[in-house]
C-alpha cells in the first residue's frame, strides 16, 4: 500500500528521534521501505511525461521532481539521524542467529531501495531531453548532488550499525551495504552527469531533440 509523501515524512520523523528511543531493526527496515515508497511513487508520477507534453506542464513537472527529490533527501536524513543514535546490533554469541537475521532484513530492505531508486533514476535520465528543451535541468542537477551526499551518509550509518561479523555472514546471500552504496552512487552520478550537460533547445522539437554537450 502506498503512502503519501506527508505520511512518509511524518513516520520517519517519529522514528528518527534517538533521544526518545533507539531504532529497532523492524523500525529501520520500515524507514528504508518508506523511502523506497517515495521513489516508487515519484517514478510513477514522472513516467507519463513525454515530448508531446506542453511546456507549462514540463515546467511544473520539473518542480515536482525537485520537490520529490527533496522529500527523499529529508527522509533519508531523518532516518540517518535515527541510525546514528542507535547502538550497533548485539554481537553476543547467544544473539548470533538474531543479529544475522536483523542484519539480513536491513540489507534486504536496502537492496530493494537501491533497485527501486535505480529504476527511478533511469526514468529521470530518460526524461532529460524534455527538461533540457525547456531549460529546467539545473535545479534537478543541484538536488541530485544533495541526494548523493545523503545516500552516502545513510550507508555509513548502516555500516556502523551492522557489526562486521553480521555483515560477513549475510554477504554471500545479499552482498554488502558498501556494494549497495557503490551501485547507487554510480546511478546518481550518471544522472548528475546527464543533467549537468549544456543543452541548446531545438527549434524543431520534438522532431529534433536539443543538442547537449558535457561540461
Amino acid at each position: 500500500m502506498k503512502l503519501s509523501v506527508a505520511a512518509t515524512l511524518a513516520t520517519l520523523v517519529s522514528l528518527a528521534i534517538p533521544t526518545l528511543a533507539q531504532l529497532t531493526p523492524a523500525q529501520i527496515v520500515a524507514g528504508i521501505n518508506l523511502v523506497s515508497n517515495i521513489s516508487q511513487n515519484s517514478n510513477e508520477v514522472l513516467t507519463p511525461l513525454s515530448t508531446s507534453t506542453d511546456g507549462a506542464t514540463v515546467m511544473t513537472m520539473s518542480q515536482t521532481l525537485v520537490n520529490n527529490f527533496n522529500s527523499i533527501i529529508n527522509d533519508v536524513t531523518a532516518l540517518t539521524t535515527g541510525l546514528e543514535g542507535t547502538t550497533p546490533i548485539d554481537v553476543t554469541g547467544t544473539d548470533h542467529s538474531r543479529r544475522q537475521t536483523a542484519g539480513a532484513t536491513i540489507v534486504a530492505a536496502l537492496d530493494n531501495f537501491v533497485a527501486v531508486h535505480q529504476a527511478f533514476l533511469a526514468t529521470v535520465i530518460g526524461k532529460h531531453s524534455i527538461f533540457a528543451q525547456f531549460q529546467v535541468t539545473a535545479p534537478i542537477a543541484a538536488v541530485l548532488r544533495s541526494l548523493e551526499a545523503a545516500i552516502d551518509s545513510l550507508a555509513f550509518a548502516l555500516i556502523d550499525l551492522i557489526p562486521q561479523q553480521a555483515r560477513r555472514a549475510i554477504e554471500p546471500q545479499l552482498g554488502t551495504v558498501s556494494s549497495d552504496q557503490a551501485a547507487l552512487d554510480t546511478a546518481v552520478g550518471n544522472t548528475i552527469s546527464t543533467y549537468a550537460q549544456v543543452c541548446i533547445p531545438s527549434p524543431l522539437y520534438p522532431i529534433v531533440l536539443p543538442v547537449c554537450t558535457s561540461t
